[in-house]
């Protein structure tokens, strides 16, 4: 499951980073009370809806976290009570057993039932709703079903037994569900008669709608979104902010200049000021992983043969590529997993054993593996064998093309061949297998490695890569229905071995954000998993 590339690494594996920040105080609200606590912060992505049956990307899960109260949630990896004040899971972990809290309002004054969430999951994964993420809800059972029409939405496993109590049941174990469902705003109680009031224009604006989380919209004009306190919230006296103004600036360095300026509170750093400002930036990492999709079963046979792959892999220096490409600001990475996800007793990264490939990159292996490959495919020459890189039309995207084209064809003689296409075209090749290599990335919806190693399940609707491998299919069923932690962790890992040894991609670097936020922000949380910015507890110090 995914959130394409939009968008932290945590100190430690179920916390989330409690910022202090830095640099100089910015400048009173100048629109209001100068005691006002206002937040102000600005985003690259403007959200693609305020609908949380909708959200399909950060951006609107940042939002809906601030707007919307799930059953449960998540603040860095901290699961807390949302609506529901209490839960029992049943001992084969299938039953969910929520107790809603009966102060739990909407904005409105309503109080927030049972019923509410029944309606807005059946409406997650209602094929009339058309919600991009309706494939979250396949956790659920009949969940898969409703949403391929196969049986009604009303036979979705979510039942409420009366206003305060909400029975959910799973189809196997799942050790993340509430890490989830308490950081997806898809999982957002829903009311029945505001959507039926506004038909095709619910939450159409900010005023289209009413709200069960910390804040309410109040205006979403001119791609400024305003967001102040809800006073029915149950919470209320944790909300210490006035306001907060989120602002679609799309030019980071535009958003840099309204930082200095006083106009913001927080902004990411643009890479190219990284350095003016490396004494006094903060750094997370987000858990975007940045790579290479492989097309294992495509009609170029070098693509298809392991050791050719394998080649590749050895061929790219990973340190000189991340200096050539991010200007050093991200991590090299030679995972698909992002290495600061929460493990058994520390972090993935920190449990791993995996046996990878050397960062520096190792160009006699890589010479052995391409003359083995050269040898099963019937090549004599390397100059003989021609592969594709397809990424996007960007600036930094033709970048990455031509440092990874340049390493390859001198290392090994090959050639490489570099196609830009649009952002959607890209997206497309990759899900119909039109491209031999293409860019690609990702972030998990939830805390667990499993978001990342499915990508290579062979039946996974996002196995961009074609590839297949019993082995690995079986220990990722086989996770999916362990309950016990270690048990599954080491499933997960040897999957991932696998993976590695089988040089089904080209894993490149974890991101890592560089940013600047005022000294009298505190409370603000970074987190790596659907949510990278969490102001909702922040507050505006002296």
């Amino acid at each position: 499951m995914k959130r394409k590339v939009l968008a932290a690494l945590l100190a430690a594996a179920m916390a989330g980073t409690l910022l202090a920040g830095c640099g100089t105080p910015g400048s009173k609200d100048k629109g209001g009370d100068s005691d006002e606590k206002v937040f102000r912060y600005s985003t690259r992505t403007e959200p693609t809806t305020l609908d949380p049956t909708k959200a399909n990307c950060i951006p609107d899960n940042e939002l809906q976290h601030a707007i919307t109260e799930g059953l449960v949630r998540n603040t860095g990896g901290e699961i807390k009570p949302g609506v529901a004040e209490s839960w029992e899971v049943s001992e084969d972990g299938l039953t969910y057993t929520f107790h809603l809290n009966p102060d739990a309002k909407w904005s409105d004054g309503e109080q927030i039932k049972a019923q509410d969430f029944v309606y807005g999951w059946q409406r997650l994964v209602d094929p009339a709703t058309a919600a991009p993420y309706a494939f979250i809800g396949e956790y659920i059972v009949n969940g898969a079903e409703v949403e391929k029409g196969k049986v009604d939405p009303s036979e979705l496993a979510v039942v409420a037994q009366d206003d305060t109590t909400l029975v959910v049941t799973l189809v196997h174990p799942t050790a993340y569900f509430l890490s989830l469902i308490g950081a997806s705003g898809n999982f957002a109680p829903v009311r029945q008669d505001i959507v039926e009031e506004y038909g095709k224009d619910f939450a159409a604006d900010a005023e289209k709608n009413v709200y069960s989380g910390p804040y309410k919209l109040t205006s979403s004009a001119n791609q400024k979104y305003v967001f102040e306190p809800n006073e029915n919230y149950w919470d209320k006296d944790s909300i210490k902010l006035d306001r907060a103004e989120m602002s679609y600036v799309q030019n980071q360095e535009t958003a840099l200049a309204m930082y200095e300026d006083g106009e913001l509170d927080y902004v990411e750093i643009p890479s190219a000021s990284a350095d003016k400002y490396k004494d006094e930036a903060e750094v997370f990492r987000n858990g975007n992983v940045d790579y290479f999709y492989f097309n294992c079963g495509g009609e170029n046979k070098a693509m298809t043969n392991k050791n050719f792959r394998l080649a590749l892999n050895y061929a790219l220096n990973r340190n000189d590529y991340n200096t050539l490409v991010n200007n050093g600001l991200y991590a090299p990475s030679v995972d698909v997993v992002f290495s600061g996800l929460t493990g058994v007793d520390s972090t993935w990264g920190e449990e791993s054993n995996l046996q990878s490939y050397p960062l520096d990159g190792d160009e006699a292996k890589a010479k052995e593996y391409l003359n083995a490959a050269m040898s099963e495919l019937g090549v004599s020459n390397p100059s003989d064998i021609t592969v594709t890189i397809t990424t996007t039309d960007s600036d930094s995207a033709k970048k990455q093309a031509e440092v990874c084209q340049e390493m390859w064809q001198k290392a090994l003689g090959i050639k490489i061949e570099i196609e830009q296409v649009t952002y959607n075209e890209c997206l497309t090749r990759q899900q119909s297998g039109d491209y031999e290599i293409a860019w690609g990335g990702w972030v998990s919806d939830y805390d667990d490695p499993y978001s990342y190693l499915e990508l290579f399940k062979s039946d996974s609707p996002y196995n961009y890569s074609r590839y297949k491998n019993e082995k690995v299919d079986e220990l990722l069923n086989a996770s999916q229905l362990e309950v016990d932690a270690a048990k599954r962790m080491d499933m997960l890992h040897q999957a991932d071995q696998i993976i590695v040894d089988d040089a089904a991609f080209l894993p490149q670097a974890e991101r890592e954000v560089h940013y600047l936020v005022r000294d009298n922000v505190e409370g603000l949380v970074q987190f790596y998993s659907s949510i990278n910015l969490d102001w909702v507890y922040v507050d505006m110090t002296e």
